[in-house]
């Protein structure tokens, strides 16, 4: 038994009351009126000082819990000396950074001002405080899983851990299990989950006006799809509907059948994700928890069946995924690199990030496996042939237009609404004239929502020239030196909830599809409905209350939050770098390209997962490519094995 020094137990002590005391701090001002209770002299140093000890708010009992627990864990921490100089440079700057979004989404959620810890030097005291406490925390409990985790890899290395997934039936079995466990969900919200995007969809698989005319220059006269939404997807929609319509089926059965073919493929996808981390990363027990996952997550259903192209996305970026990671290795160079371009093909066509996140994916993979060149050349060959072909000839002939380039200008449009709201009377003339050639200047300070750029970005002008457009962004440069802490502001309050936990609102799907489907049916054109008898109801109930367990037992509703995701992607990132599988590091940097992309979409994460949808799919995956008990997957950091 480990003989625990003086010392160190001081040390650790130190430290927890360090850290406890950062967990528990208000951030807000304390009034004066407060902080001089009690004081016969309320210009005493003292006075400014107790502001730091109002600020404090933690029950005794829970203090003398919370210390107790985190000096026992400083004490007993692995010891980093073992770690290799860069493995540790990487745990402090993944510290740094989980030190800086917790700061910022608390900030935000729970005060709805950054500016908070810069308001007098006491603020910026507390503020340094409260970030060197969970910088220690987040260090000291990154240290302890990065060195557990390079233990558990040399005692697990080329070990299977059963024969479960030997059986021949286990890929149907696996899939009868989900499809079965998902089964109520189906049923409860027949034909299919609707959102905000479904109804453009539909509309424009049958060619109708939707509201997209407003922000999408058209190309020719009674066109009215567009690529705003992905062209292949709503052919697919389309394609569906009007077969089921000519065989005189209702449009409740056809869009039940669009989504029905879309749950099963995303069943099958999942199935073979499971199967490849069981046979080829030789671990069935994460595996089997996958399974569960996939199968108890209540988010999984209901995506599988929502009318939306995120739920393809997901499933080919999975996929692709487990081919880059396969094809890496592979022996059937032909067939592998087949699929491989064939679903780089579908990312790239299903949704507009994806073909960016496919070339940085494909030239990274030719930075870190320069034998392989000539394959992720050849892939990326094709991924840019199709792309060309599809976006400048395909489309164009065919009369359909691109979407709104304002899809792409979320962060400087939120920053400029932010500037007009709060420091509107600080813009001349000149500006004024810049900004409305783009904008629609007088409803900008009503339209500003931190969290959400849509409202700003409905007022784009889609006749708007690149001159304007470059003058625009002139004016735009000017007032950032004037106010860049508002600038700054508007770019956090939209995106801070993608690293900072904040428990989304599992019921939201549900509620949405209701909303949405009596938006598909207000011209008359379309009859969509769920079911409201009472077998229905009864079980859309249950699955409330199923979602309201999953968002607020503890752990459970850790899985409820678009931040978890995130950072799942970032530690994956770190501990396949400590490993040095350059396999895992490139396929964790496909999903890191991903979150780069949507941090400049139009919400934040705390409004809904949606966008992260693709990590919440993969993570089971990157779990398991980080703990492969297969000698494949390289050394390690340390150097001792």
């Amino acid at each position: 038994m480990e003989v625990i020094s003086g010392k160190k137990a001081i040390k650790g002590f130190i430290k927890a009351v360090i850290t406890s005391t950062a967990l528990t701090m208000d951030y807000s001002l304390i009034a004066d009126e407060i902080s001089t209770f009690g004081y016969a002299n309320p210009e005493m140093s003292f006075v400014n000082l107790s502001k730091l000890l109002y600020a404090i708010e933690i029950p005794t009992i829970s203090s003398i819990l919370l210390i107790g627990f985190l000096t026992f864990f400083y004490v007993h921490v692995n010891n980093i000396q073992t770690l290799s100089k860069h493995t540790v440079v990487g745990i402090r700057v993944l510290a740094f950074f989980a030190s800086a979004s917790v700061m910022v989404g608390k900030l935000f959620y729970s005060y709805h001002d950054i500016g908070l810890l810069n308001r007098g030097a006491l603020q910026l005291v507390k503020g340094m405080f409260v970030f060197c406490g969970l910088f220690m925390l987040f260090s000291a409990v990154i240290d302890f899983a990065v060195s557990g985790y390079i233990e558990y890899c040399k005692k697990n290395k080329d070990m299977r851990c059963g024969r479960v997934f030997d059986q021949k039936w286990i890929g149907i079995g696996i899939a009868a299990v989900i499809f079965a466990v998902w089964l109520p969900t189906i049923m409860a919200y027949y034909p299919a989950v609707f959102m905000g995007d479904s109804e453009d969809i539909i509309y424009m698989a049958y060619n109708y006006p939707t509201g997209l005319v407003n922000i999408v220059l058209p190309i020719k006269e009674g066109i009215y799809v567009t690529n705003h939404h992905p062209v292949v997807y709503t052919l697919y929609i389309s394609v569906i509907l009007h077969a089921v319509s000519a065989f005189g089926g209702s449009n409740n059965f056809g869009i039940f059948l669009c989504a029905i073919i879309q749950c099963l493929i995303t069943v099958c996808i999942l199935t073979y994700s499971c199967m490849y981390c069981a046979k080829y990363l030789k671990n069935e027990k994460l595996a089997l928890v996958a399974v569960v996952f996939y199968a108890l997550c209540p988010w999984m259903p209901k995506y599988a069946v929502m009318i939306s192209k995120d739920t393809f996305f997901a499933d080919l970026l999975l996929l692709l995924a487990i081919l880059i990671h396969k094809s890496i290795h592979t022996r059937d160079l032909k067939k592998d690199m087949t699929a491989l371009i064939a679903v780089s093909v579908g990312v790239a066509l299903i949704r507009k990030n994806g073909f960016y996140i496919l070339i940085l994916t494909f030239v990274l993979a030719i930075l870190l496996y320069k034998n392989l060149w000539k394959r992720w050349l050849l892939a990326l060959a094709c991924i840019f042939a199709v792309y060309i072909l599809y976006s400048n000839v395909a489309l164009p002939a065919a009369g359909i237009p691109e979407g709104s380039i304002a899809e792409m200008l979320s962060i400087p449009f939120q920053q400029t609404a932010r500037y007009v709201k709060y420091h509107g009377e600080e813009v001349t003339d000149e500006e004024k004239h810049a900004i409305s050639g783009v904008l629609d200047y007088d409803t900008l300070a009503k339209n500003y929502s931190g969290s959400l750029s849509d409202p700003v970005k409905r007022t784009y002008n889609k006749n708007a020239t690149r001159v304007e457009l470059a003058d625009y962004f002139i004016v735009w440069f000017q007032m950032f030196w004037r106010h860049p802490g508002e600038y700054v502001t508007a770019f956090f309050n939209n995106y801070y909830g993608y690293f900072y936990p904040v428990v989304n609102d599992a019921m939201k799907l549900a509620r949405t599809s209701v909303g949405s489907m009596a938006n598909t049916n207000r011209d008359g054109y379309f009859d969509f409905s769920h079911c409201y008898d009472s077998f229905h109801t009864r079980l859309r109930d249950s699955l409330t209350f199923y979602d309201l367990i999953w968002m607020h037992l503890p752990v459970l509703n850790l899985f409820m939050t678009s931040a978890l995701y995130v950072w799942v992607v970032l530690a994956a990132l770190l501990l396949s770098c400590v490993r040095r599988d350059r396999a895992a590091v490139l396929v964790t940097i496909m999903y890191l390209f991903l979150i780069f992309t949507v941090i400049v979409g139009p919400s934040n994460a705390i409004n809904y997962e949606r966008y992260v949808f693709p990590c919440i799919l993969g993570m089971p995956f990157l779990v398991c490519i980080c703990f492969a008990c297969d000698s494949q997957t390289g050394s390690f950091a340390d150097g001792k094995e």
